[in-house]
């Protein structure tokens, strides 16, 4: 990758594809367009396909998705699944029209099986089984991302890496407290509780334990990738969190250690996930963002953003 090169973003407003700019700019990329919604409809095939081509990048960060927590992901099963295999076709397509250097899409944990082939999880366990159900119309909408990526390497000599990524948070990120993800949920619950001086709600027994990746990582680690591995590849911290670890960390940020209520009819989601890094390490990548540090930033620019956050 040269400083001159067209890098083409797709979910810029979003987590990830925001701390991305940050990371290319800081180190002389120069020539970036961070696509949102209001660039272009990626659910419109067509519209997707003509607009990639029509910019001509020479490299692809493709992170848009339509994204829920373990609740929306139960709860709008054919959405998921329609949406997400309409984006990922159109960008796939649209960037080997547009005859690409290199397209690095992001994935998700959630391709890999239940009940987990081996832990730690290695990238070749992707097909071995079906995941699981409650992320599973997710889960197979990213698989068939994956699909088309080595068809169109095989049939093209299209290079790529997809990005099998454990959980994200951080500034910018969709803090929704029905069908969000864990952490940016709780983020939301948790100021809202706070400001009424109520209890909070919190799903599950906490036990279901999960690698927490802070925003600002991830977008290096893509940067890496992208310079660096072709294929599927993890994505991760390399620590290992229980749920019920978040929770109590929030609670201490916002002294509100004695109004946490648990709800056990709700999902926990599966119990244990963790990823094999040694391709990502092989780069010398390494996280620099501990989980207090993180959760405390996320939770700050939150707070301070409330009124214009996405939910």
């Amino acid at each position: 990758m040269n400083p001159s090169d067209k890098i083409l973003i797709t979910g810029g407003a979003g987590l990830v594809g925001s701390a991305l700019q940050n990371v290319l700019a800081a180190v002389g990329y120069e020539n970036v367009f961070a696509m949102t919604r209001k660039d272009c409809d990626l659910t419109d095939y067509a519209q997707t396909v003509s607009f990639i081509k029509n910019e001509k990048p020479d490299y692809v960060f493709h992170l848009a998705a339509q994204v829920y927590g373990i609740m929306g992901n139960m709860e709008n099963k054919g959405k998921s699944y329609l949406y997400n295999s309409l984006i990922n076709m159109g960008v796939v397509e649209g960037s080997r029209q547009a005859q690409v250097k290199k397209i690095t899409c992001m994935g998700s944990g959630c391709v890999y099986p239940y009940p987990s082939p081996g832990l730690p999880l290695t990238e070749n366990m992707v097909w071995q089984g079906a995941p699981h159900d409650s992320e599973n119309s997710y889960a197979h909408a990213k698989r068939g991302m994956l699909a088309q990526l080595n068809a169109y390497n095989e049939a093209y000599g299209m290079d790529f890496a997809f990005v099998i990524c454990g959980n994200l948070y951080g500034p910018h990120d969709k803090f929704d407290p029905r069908w969000g993800h864990v952490i940016p949920s709780l983020v939301a619950k948790f100021h809202a509780a706070a400001q009424r001086g109520e209890t909070v709600t919190v799903w599950g027994n906490g036990s279901a334990q999960r690698d927490f990746t802070y925003g600002d990582d991830a977008a290096r680690a893509l940067l890496a990738i992208m310079k660096h591995i072709s294929g599927p590849v993890n994505l991760g911290s390399g620590n290992v969190y229980a749920i019920r670890e978040i929770i109590e960390t929030l609670a201490a940020i916002t002294h509100m250690e004695d109004k946490v209520e648990w709800d056990a009819s709700k999902p926990n989601g599966q119990d244990y996930r963790s990823y094999d890094l040694s391709k990502l390490h092989s780069v010398g990548f390494r996280p620099e963002v501990d989980l207090k540090t993180g959760l405390q930033t996320t939770y700050d620019w939150y707070a301070a953003h409330v009124d214009s956050a996405r939910r």
